[in-house]
């Protein structure tokens, strides 16, 4: 007796249609945060005097990148259980990140 394999369903296109919602919305939310960063004292005075600033982690955000376009590519490619973790990762990661640019500006 031989397997059929079985259709793709509707909750898979789900899981690739987030995870691309999410991937457009990340450089939008990035820019946001960091205007919204450069308006607050500390961030005008980082900016215009660069004084008083933490450098960034250039590192940890590029680690943080890569992460998200593995997760990104396993969740658009794997199948719905694989591409449910690889959502919540490629959602947890974009918000880590956002964060990172929110803590150094």
């Amino acid at each position: 007796m031989t397997r059929k394999p079985q259709p793709a369903t509707v909750c898979v296109s789900r899981i690739r249609s987030r995870s691309v919602l999410a991937a457009l919305l990340f450089l939008p939310a990035l820019f946001v945060v960091k205007v919204m960063v450069l308006t607050t004292d500390r961030g005008g005075r980082c900016f215009v005097d660069d004084i008083e600033c933490a450098p960034f982690p250039v590192g940890a955000f590029g680690v943080l990148l890569a992460a998200l376009v593995v997760s990104f590519v396993v969740a658009t490619a794997a199948p719905v259980r694989a591409g449910r973790v690889a959502l919540a990762a490629q959602v947890a990661l974009e918000a880590l990140a956002v964060l990172l640019v929110l803590t150094f500006p």
